[in-house]
Order: C-alpha cells, then sequence, then structure tokens
C-alpha cells in the first residue's frame, strides 16, 4: 500500500513539473470581486475619520473593530443619509436586523454603549442628486446620571441614564393642604391633580404657591399628560426653522434670547407664552437676571390659579 500511494504521489509532481523542472500552479477563472459589506474598508478605531461623495441612491461600508466597551456618536455633516450600523457581515449585506437605523440631519446621533467587537456601517444617499458630505465615528467617556432635566439631580454631562432622577416632592403637607393630591407637571414641578382636564390650559402661564410663597409656573401642555387631558392644543414635534423649544418645550423665535428683553411667560408667540429664564438658556442669557415684579401683581384665578 505505501509503495502504491509513494507512486500515485510522484506522478502527480511529475505532470506538474514545467520542462524546466519549476512547478506549474494550476489557473482558473479569478475569484470574484468583494461587494457590499465584504468589501468594507476596516478602519482602526482612531482614523475612522473621511471625506467623499455618494451620488443619488448610491450607498457605501464602513467596518471598524472595538476593543472595549463604548459609547460612540456617527457624525454625517449633511442630511439625507440613512445610516445602518450591523453587528455582522454576510455576503452583500450586513446581518439583519440592523442594531441601529436613522437619518441624518447634519449632526451627530449618539448611538451610545456597544460591546467589544467588530461592527459594520452602511451609508445610503436617499437623495436623488450626488453629495458630498464628511464621516466621522466620536469616542466619549461613558457617564451615568440622570438624564431627565426636569428632574433635581439633572447631569447635563450624563450620556447613560443611571435610572435614578430626584424630583420635587409634591406629596408635602403644605401642597396637600392648599391644593389636595399634587403631581409633578412636565417640568418636574408640583402641580395639583385636579388642575388636569379642568377646561384650562395650563401651559406655564397660571401657578402656585410654594412654601417659601414664591409662584411655581404649573405646565400640563406635554405628551404625558395628553396635552392637559385635551385642554391644551398638541404641538407638533420639534420646531420649525428660527424657532427653538423654550425652557417648557414651547416653540419661540429663537431671536428672543437675549434680546433684551426679559422672556418670562410676560410674552407671547401664537398665544403660548415663551420662557427662555431658566438655566438651558443662561436666564435668557441674562436678560431675566433683574427680576423686579412682586408676588401681589399676580391676579389670582379659580382653583388657586395665579397668572404669571
Amino acid at each position: 500500500m505505501n509503495k502504491l500511494f509513494s507512486f500515485i504521489l510522484g506522478m502527480m509532481l511529475l505532470l506538474n513539473l514545467g520542462c524546466d523542472g519549476s512547478v506549474e500552479t494550476p489557473t482558473g477563472p479569478p475569484p470574484p470581486p468583494l461587494i457590499g459589506c465584504e468589501a468594507a474598508t476596516i478602519y482602526d478605531w482612531e482614523s475612522v475619520e473621511f471625506e467623499t461623495s455618494l451620488d443619488g441612491g448610491a450607498d457605501t461600508w464602513v467596518a471598524f473593530g472595538l476593543d472595549e466597551i463604548t459609547y460612540f456618536t456617527v457624525v454625517i455633516n449633511q442630511a439625507g443619509f440613512q445610516v445602518s450600523v450591523f453587528s455582522d457581515c454576510e455576503g452583500e449585506i450586513g446581518l439583519d436586523p440592523p442594531l441601529f437605523v436613522f437619518e441624518t440631519i447634519g449632526n451627530g446621533i449618539d448611538i451610545g454603549i456597544v460591546p467589544p467587537g467588530e461592527y459594520w456601517v452602511n451609508i445610503l444617499n436617499t437623495r436623488p442628486n450626488r453629495m458630498d458630505f464628511t464621516f466621522r465615528l466620536e469616542l466619549s467617556d461613558i457617564v451615568y446620571g440622570c438624564m431627565d432635566d426636569d428632574a433635581l439631580n439633572y447631569d447635563e454631562n450624563a450620556n447613560i441614564d443611571s435610572g435614578y432622577c430626584e424630583y420635587n416632592d409634591c406629596n408635602t403637607e403644605w401642597y396637600t393642604s392648599n391644593y389636595g393630591d399634587m403631581v409633578n407637571d412636565c417640568d418636574g414641578n408640583c402641580s395639583p391633580v385636579s388642575w388636569i382636564g379642568d377646561t384650562w390650559c395650563d401651559d406655564g402661564s397660571y401657578g402656585i404657591y410654594n412654601e417659601d410663597y414664591e409662584v411655581i409656573p404649573v405646565n400640563l401642555m406635554c405628551e404625558e399628560f395628553n396635552w392637559d387631558e385635551g385642554d391644551c392644543e398638541e404641538q407638533p414635534e420639534g420646531c420649525t426653522p428660527g424657532l427653538v423649544e423654550d425652557c417648557n418645550g414651547i416653540c419661540g423665535p429663537e431671536s428672543w434670547i437675549g434680546d433684551g428683553y426679559c422672556d418670562d411667560g410676560t410674552y407671547t408667540y401664537n398665544g403660548n407664552p415663551i420662557y427662555f429664564n431658566c438655566d438651558e438658556f443662561n436666564n435668557d442669557e441674562g436678560d431675566c437676571d433683574v427680576f423686579g415684579r412682586k408676588l401681589p401683581q399676580y391676579p389670582k384665578y379659580p382653583n388657586g390659579r395665579i397668572l404669571k
């Protein structure tokens, strides 16, 4: 058996020898070119940034690997691209379903925390024309904290919600004896339960007194309270160009910020009082740093309402 095996092996080698004694390599059709996610350019984490362009309806792929748990943001400086992130590559397409899918609006989109591993990103130009764009992945430190800006312990630096937020305690003897059962409103302030759906639109125009006899505005004009159970007109999501959400999430003119007038609800836009007198807007960029009005100037309305 060993002699037969040796003879067959020798004949195979002899048939593959050229005239000059070199070994000939069998020829055949070349392998097909890689396409789709298999052809993705693989980047090191620190070098995931490039400028390119795509025809309308065309797409491209990017791949990268993470050695540790990471919080990252995808940045594309143009609107109109659909970005899909996959955890694996199968042939031309990523492994369905994608981990994340979003439409770009010209800024960064937080992907959040992802574990170590390899990832494939598909970038699709959804517009009909060729578009130039810059693609970048940004690494951020993972910061746990309360991400509800209505909470007392809101952490503006947090990018991962800790699940622990502290709110105003509204069921104190002061509030319950004066206003009955209480609830945290859209802004985390204390509101009487009886004000919800009572035919008055509580959009921050009216307030109640706290224990220090300060007027606290009540805002029930949000989806959480079904727009004050129908008392307020439902507001469309987001604001049109030139407008920005105020302290209560109401769209107001961006030009009003820091224009020399204190927007503390005194002025209205489209019938809604506008508030820029909060930390988010640096107290209306200083316009509301001096507040001279006194509490007696607030007329009272039914159910203990005080007009702001």
